[in-house]
Formats: C-alpha cells, structure tokens, sequence
C-alpha cells in the first residue's frame, strides 16, 4: 500500500474495475495523463509517481 493510501481516501487507480492504490501517472494516447496503479499501467510511458 502506498504511503497517500493508507488513510484510506486514495489515490486510487483510475483504471475500470480496479479498486488498487495508484502508483503513477501514465501517458495515455486516447485519455492524456492518468493515474493508476502498476498493474494496470499496460506498458504506457510513466510521467511520474504518485
């Protein structure tokens, strides 16, 4: 769990369906900049951690 997360109000991933603590802002072609944890980063260019 990351450090933002553990008062229980987020970051939380902003990928459909997934309830994980987010890592990272991706680079995404369709969506800009989004923020979701490590699994769901689908080999997207990281900008920065969360």
């Amino acid at each position: 769990m990351s450090a933002q997360a553990d008062d229980g109000f987020g970051p939380f991933c902003g990928a459909l369906g997934c309830t994980d603590d987010a890592d990272v802002v991706i680079d995404h072609p369709k969506h800009g900049e989004r923020i979701v944890c490590w699994s769901c980063t689908d080999g997207y260019p990281v900008i920065r951690h969360v």
